[in-house]
């Protein structure tokens, strides 16, 4: 009777702790936005600040970041923030030449991932104005 108990109680906390071990993929994501500054010209320059710090201003080469939650741009406006969902950023606009053209505080509305593993957070493109 010892030994049924035993292998009743085995095989049910082997079902039980199934469902705890959950193998992941190494991660390999990041959050990003795109920012849309058509209102202001085809061809302008973005720089987006967070807390953890602000992507590079024009003619400013990027340098390799210590914290990968430091803003950095992208194809298209697009701006990444590592693992960091900020929910507001300030984003700065310049034209070809350098100049300041706009500055605005942008608050971000996160998605977040419901992923087991997680997974990037997503965004509806934020759409400066004039």
């Amino acid at each position: 009777m010892r030994r049924a108990v035993g292998l009743v109680l085995a095989i049910m906390s082997g079902v039980l702790l199934t469902g705890c071990a959950t193998a992941c993929p190494a991660i390999g994501w990041t959050n990003g936005v795109v920012i849309d500054a058509s209102v202001h010209a085809p061809d302008v320059f973005l720089q987006v600040c967070s807390e953890h710090g602000c992507s590079p201003a024009p003619g400013v080469a990027p340098t390799p970041e210590i914290d990968p939650s430091t803003p950095t741009g992208g194809d298209a406006g697009r701006l990444f923030f590592g693992f960091d969902a900020p929910e507001e950023i300030t984003v700065r606009v310049f034209d070809a030449g350098g100049i300041l053209l706009a500055e605005s505080e942008e608050t971000i509305d996160w998605t977040h991932s419901t992923d087991r593993c997680g997974g990037p957070s997503t965004a509806a493109p934020i759409v400066l104005e004039a």
